[in-house]
């Protein structure tokens, strides 16, 4: 009995050499294609990706909230404190003028007295009372400019500042004219020039009203000028430097 194996005779031919090859070709020339489309990345330097951080959206985002809610209100409080400081050097300059021109008003309240040799009780006491408003008002003036001059410091902590020198130097030039003319007014009340005796318990017989007078007015334009001029160009100079 003859055996039917026909089936078990289909055979799988194997690829050529050729077909082989041909296969090969296509699969290199495919990974060819795909790392052309997909090139490899150089790494990025540290600049690359910080430049990189930046310009991603969010980071911007939370960069300009950043500023917004520190760095501007920084800026807008330095601004204003600036401005402050300038509108109060401004002041300080204003009464400084008030307190240095209270002399010339001093000065000119006793000028009508150079025409006179006596006075009475009455007559003292009325120029006596005029000098002390102008007096008041000066002193009132002053304190302010004293307070207003520690703006002039570096900071607040800091030692005295050239303005604030030169304001008590100033001080007591313009105290020792103002004092020159309480005394001589005293002299011009106490001395018996036409008069039987004096007022006074003491007096002065060597006063000389015309001679004091002069010395007063030395003094006054001294400082009313010069004195007054000078710290005021300091405190101008101080203003100016600070914008």
């Amino acid at each position: 009995m003859m055996s039917d194996n026909s089936g078990n005779d289909v055979q799988h031919p194997e690829l050529s050499e050729q077909e082989r090859a041909r296969i090969r070709a296509e699969m290199r020339y495919a990974m060819l294609a795909v790392q052309e489309a997909h090139p490899s990345e150089k790494p990025k330097s540290r600049v690359e990706k910080i430049l990189g951080y930046l310009s991603n959206g969010f980071v911007l985002l939370l960069i300009g909230a950043a500023i917004t809610s520190g760095l501007l209100p920084h800026f807008q409080r330095k601004y204003e404190n600036r401005k402050q400081q300038f509108i109060l050097k401004q002041e300080c300059l204003e009464q400084f003028l008030l307190y240095s021109n209270s002399i010339w008003q001093e000065y000119y309240a006793i000028l009508p007295l150079t025409q006179e040799t006596d006075l009475n009780k009455d007559e003292y006491v009325r120029y006596m009372k005029d000098i002390a408003q102008i007096k008041l008002k000066r002193y009132d003036a002053f304190a302010k400019v004293q307070a207003l001059a520690i703006v002039f410091r570096e900071d607040f902590n800091s030692k005295s500042s050239p303005v604030e020198t030169s304001l008590k130097k100033y001080a007591v030039s313009l105290n020792t004219a103002s004092a020159a003319v309480d005394k001589w007014l005293r002299g011009i009340y106490c001395t018996p020039t036409m008069r039987e005796q004096s007022p006074c318990a003491n007096f002065d017989p060597a006063f000389d009203a015309f001679s004091e007078y002069e010395q007063i007015k030395k003094l006054v334009v001294e400082i009313g000028n010069n004195e007054s001029n000078n710290v005021a160009a300091l405190i101008v100079s101080s203003i100016n430097q600070a914008e």
